[in-house]
């Protein structure tokens, strides 16, 4: 199954939700889905390198809505 991103609004804003999993030791955080790496390397981020992160995220949160 494809699913397209043409209709999100993706910005470069940080998901996060203030209840990060990662610090208690999960790869991927429960609350926003970044991985460890993107929630460390989120201030050096560049826009671009945010929105890839937020598409990714959209594209999964849309794909786990289908299922």
């Amino acid at each position: 199954m494809h699913i397209s991103d043409d209709t999100l609004d993706i910005t470069a804003d940080s998901p996060c939700v203030g209840h990060c999993t990662t610090v208690l030791g999960d790869d991927v955080c429960r609350s926003c889905l970044r991985t460890f790496d993107e929630v460390t390397c989120w201030l050096e981020m560049n826009e671009e390198e945010r929105r890839a992160v937020n598409r990714r995220i959209a594209l999964l949160q849309r794909k786990q809505s289908v299922l």
